[in-house]
């Protein structure tokens, strides 16, 4: 029987004895109903995952006894980083949870010039929560590493640092990211750069270009922020993962 997963935020080492309490227990306790003696499997946002024996059941907490750790074999062999410009309701919830099911490794949010939300704020505290559940789901232990709300000046730094970038434009006519991606497949760190709803001004694709990020299309129809967000990091994901 496949072995229910619990998220801890303690180091996962042998023989260690781990305390879950809050949400995380009331699931193993009163929802699958959990006893003294089974067997459950812990992840806490890295890339192990570990093997556990419930020791102790009281109303607050239970203590997991740590039996064996391992690399969890779920990961991608990639590091994809999704700069995300911010959007409108639940949409950075759903992104959020599609692209760690997918495999990225990280989201930056940042604002745009035609980003339409511009209170300098945005809800990321519950991102977090969003992720851990789809590692649960999925079989990841990495949950996604999250930050911002950040400027596009400040984006610009950060994804020079990387290996390759990629910025889904609408207009771009040239190059696919399919097709870019079918010539070179070994890259190991991508970020690809997704704009807001009004997509990119003529100035940031030029600030783009002049850091050498590829302009690629997602194809023939223009796509909403969030189904391209969810369509870059797969397509990325499958190609370096055959």
């Amino acid at each position: 029987m496949k072995l229910k997963r619990y998220y801890t935020n303690s180091n996962l080492e042998e023989n260690q004895t781990i305390i879950l309490d809050g949400e995380e227990y009331h699931h193993l306790k009163n929802v699958m109903r959990t006893n003294v003696g089974d067997h459950v499997l812990l992840f806490n946002g890295t890339s192990i995952e570990a093997k556990g024996e419930v020791k102790s059941l009281s109303k607050a907490s239970g203590e997991v006894l740590v039996l064996n750790t391992k690399e969890n074999p779920n990961e991608p062999k990639v590091n994809v980083t999704l700069y995300q410009a911010v959007c409108k309701g639940d949409k950075l919830s759903l992104i959020t949870q599609k692209i760690t099911e997918i495999g990225a490794t990280a989201m930056t949010v940042f604002y745009s010039d035609y980003t339409d939300i511009k209170d300098k704020t945005s809800k990321l505290d519950k991102l977090e929560k969003v992720s851990i559940s789809a590692c649960k789901q999925c079989g990841r232990s990495s949950i996604l590493k999250i930050e911002g709300v950040l400027s596009f000046s400040q984006i610009l730094e950060k994804l020079s640092k990387h290996e390759k970038v990629f910025v889904a434009y609408e207009n771009a006519n040239q190059v696919s990211l399919f097709d870019s991606l079918s010539k070179n497949r070994n890259y190991k760190d991508i970020a690809i750069v997704i704009g807001a709803e009004g997509g990119f001004s003529e100035k940031e694709i030029n600030a783009l270009e002049n850091i050498n990020a590829e302009i690629v299309t997602l194809g023939k129809r223009i796509l909403r922020t969030e189904t391209a967000s969810i369509v870059s990091v797969a397509e990325i994901i499958f190609a370096t993962e055959k």
